[in-house]
């Protein structure tokens, strides 16, 4: 529990020292951000939006991104979100950071994800092609996506343009 406290609280400081938020034009990518330190896996296949699958001291592994969601197979811009997804992490190192759950109900890892110096999970919200979601107890960039979720909303970027993610709820 300490450990995890003292990652939230360098995961704070990184954002509080560097401005993740600059880029409010939407491009892929958006401001490098300081990696707090977490789990160092390779990237092995993009399941969709918001789940991958990793190789993680050896094992293969599923990870769901924290805080987001994107559209599912059947849905409206689905193939547009997990091409986002693919062009930050598919076949890349990244750094896996937990909040305050390892594993949801399907035995996936929860975690904020991080590929060359950007933080996924942020960066798929401010582009548009996830929305923000609230999952108690892992909630601790809620604020900041719903923020980033708004914004995105408003300049209809991604896929909020299709009205995919307009059921008037910020929570799930």
């Amino acid at each position: 529990m300490q450990i995890r406290l003292v990652v939230l609280m360098l995961i704070a400081i990184g954002l509080a020292a560097c401005d993740s938020l600059s880029d409010a034009g939407g491009s892929s990518g958006g401001g490098v951000v300081t990696i707090p330190e977490g789990e160092i896996a390779t990237v092995t296949r993009v399941i969709d939006g918001d789940t991958i699958d990793v190789m993680l001291d050896g094992r293969e592994m599923r990870v769901r991104y924290i805080g987001v969601n994107t559209p599912e197979r059947d849905e409206a811009c689905y193939s547009n979100a997990t091409r986002a997804n693919s062009d930050l992490v598919q076949g890349k190192t990244v750094t896996l950071v937990t909040d305050t759950s390892d594993t949801d109900q399907y035995d996936r890892l929860l975690r904020y994800v991080y590929a060359d110096g950007v933080f996924v999970n942020e960066s798929l919200v401010r582009d548009g092609y996830a929305e923000v979601v609230k999952y108690p107890p892992d909630e601790a960039f809620y604020d900041d996506f719903l923020s980033l979720e708004k914004s995105a909303a408003s300049a209809n970027r991604g896929c909020h343009s299709t009205g995919i993610f307009d059921d008037g709820s910020y929570t799930r």
